[in-house]
């Protein structure tokens, strides 16, 4: 077990201990209408008129 393993293990163990929370990511609020897939087409879709215009410019 290299330095970094066994310190992240130790400071883990401590704050369990502790009692202190650990910090999980939290996945982003489902899209209100229709599916996460139609959600994600329409960002990229966003994105690259974004990059059209930016690109556009000079």
């Amino acid at each position: 077990m290299n330095m970094m393993t066994a310190i992240g293990a130790m400071l883990a163990q401590t704050t369990s201990l502790w009692g202190i929370p650990k910090a999980r990511s939290q996945a982003p609020p489902k899209p209100r209408y229709g599916s996460v897939k139609r959600y994600q087409r329409a960002a990229a879709k966003a994105r690259a008129r974004r990059r059209a215009k930016r690109l556009k410019k000079h």
